[in-house]
């Protein structure tokens, strides 16, 4: 489906943390699901949906993430951009990406903020969110997996200014908060989608399910 004439949701990868919580130095980014890394999963869904432009936001050992990332980055839709701040919570990777949209797409009409970690999203999801938004001009769309709201999370162009004033580690979560009244959420069913990779118990599982969704796909 084509977006709305005047309408534009961008996506915003955060790919910047440090992944402190997978232990052994892993980068969670890059660890391996079938024949590509976690993080070209996301880029695949992303680039397979309505989002543009899609703005990468990198830090920690963004220089090897950039090596590994190069075959799924050719896409003149991507733009990647380092994040110095990283080190300083999700905040800063938030304005970083929010800074580029607002020098490349200044007249976007929205943002999807999706965190790198979640190899098991669908770019139908992704465009479920997006349409749900031009259906409803609501200012916050968010996900609900089996009831409980998840990510990734689409704001309005106008909460841009209050993202970009989050301090530390979050993202949009405290603007959430204050404009609770303006969300709108969409059930999409099945918890697989929501499955990050953010500790290495949690990537075997993600793993696991991946192998399942393939054999599924394979059974017909």
């Amino acid at each position: 489906m084509s977006p709305v004439f005047g309408q534009k949701t961008a996506a915003i990868i955060l790919a910047a943390g440090t992944s402190s919580r997978m232990g052994l130095d892993r980068h969670k980014l890059l660890l391996p699901l079938g024949d590509r890394p976690v993080l070209a999963h996301v880029l695949a869904a992303v680039l397979a949906s309505q989002a543009r432009p899609v703005v990468l936001v990198l830090g920690h050992q963004a220089a090897e993430v950039r090596v590994q990332l190069a075959p799924y980055l050719t896409d003149t839709d991507i733009s990647v951009v380092e994040n110095p701040a990283y080190r300083e919570g999700m905040s800063t990777s938030l304005k970083a990406g929010l800074g580029v949209l607002q020098q490349q797409a200044p007249s976007i009409d929205s943002a999807l903020i999706l965190l790198g970690d979640q190899p098991l999203l669908h770019a139908a999801m992704i465009d479920t969110l997006i349409t749900t938004r031009q259906r409803t001009q609501a200012a916050i769309v968010a996900p609900l997996y089996d009831g409980k709201r998840g990510n990734p999370v689409l704001f309005a162009a106008s909460l841009f200014p209050e993202l970009r004033q989050v301090m530390g580690d979050e993202g949009g979560r405290q603007v959430i908060t204050q404009h609770k009244q303006e969300v709108t959420t969409v059930e999409l069913g099945s918890t697989r989608p929501a499955y990050d990779v953010d500790t290495w118990e949690a990537y075997q599982q993600v793993v696991a399910l991946w192998e399942q969704q393939q054999q599924e796909e394979k059974d017909g």
